[in-house]
């Protein structure tokens, strides 16, 4: 004869505890980011509700309509960059030229999503993401970045951000008409020595 559990006896089955509409919100699009820098505006509701694993129709209830997700997604994008800048972008210890080659490569990389993330918006709301008080707080991590090289700098580490955009735009030149976007190497043996210079040692 097969024993019967009573259902009494067993342990009581935990649910996850409902999230506030917030915080639902907030989640989808932080977790929409990485899927919409993969497949751009083709991105369907549907595969990022199975990706999330939950039905189609939530997504919908938290936003109304695709086009309010992406903007959340963009928002999500931006701050998860602040994020990472309170995190410290690179070590101020490192010698100056893998300073600058890590930057660079992270710029690059930065842009490339920038570009991806903005091309999703109506052209006429891309200006306001590159006016956000968040540029300050580059400068800032940029500077301190480069403040043990000061007496080695040609300009002050807190114009240092301002080269850091300038490659990333240039790594992309591509994306703005140039045909093709300069070398990580290129743009690091510019940002050191320039188009004339020599490495320090070798005048």
């Amino acid at each position: 004869m097969t024993d019967v559990v009573d259902d009494a006896d067993a342990p009581a089955r935990s649910r996850a505890k409902p999230m506030a509409p917030d915080e639902r919100r907030a989640m989808i699009a932080a977790e929409a980011v990485p899927l919409f820098l993969e497949h751009g505006s083709a991105l369907t509701t549907r595969q990022l509700a199975e990706h999330l694993g939950i039905a189609e129709g939530t997504i919908f209830r938290a936003f109304g309509d695709k086009e309010s997700l992406v903007r959340a997604a963009v928002h999500a994008f931006f701050d998860q960059a602040r994020e990472r800048m309170d995190d410290g972008l690179v070590d101020p210890q490192l010698p100056l030229d893998e300073k600058v080659r890590r930057l660079v490569r992270g710029t690059q990389l930065w842009m490339q999503r920038v570009f991806r993330m903005l091309s999703l918006l109506p052209r006429d709301e891309i200006p306001q993401y590159f006016a956000r008080d968040r540029d300050g707080e580059f400068r800032s991590v940029v500077a301190a970045i480069f403040a043990p090289d000061a007496d080695r700098l040609n300009i002050p580490p807190e114009r240092m951000s301002a080269v850091m955009r300038i490659a990333g735009i240039a790594a992309n030149g591509a994306r703005a008409g140039d045909g093709v976007g300069l070398t990580e190497d290129e743009l690091v043996d510019f940002i050191l020595y320039g188009i004339a210079g020599a490495a320090r040692g070798e005048e």
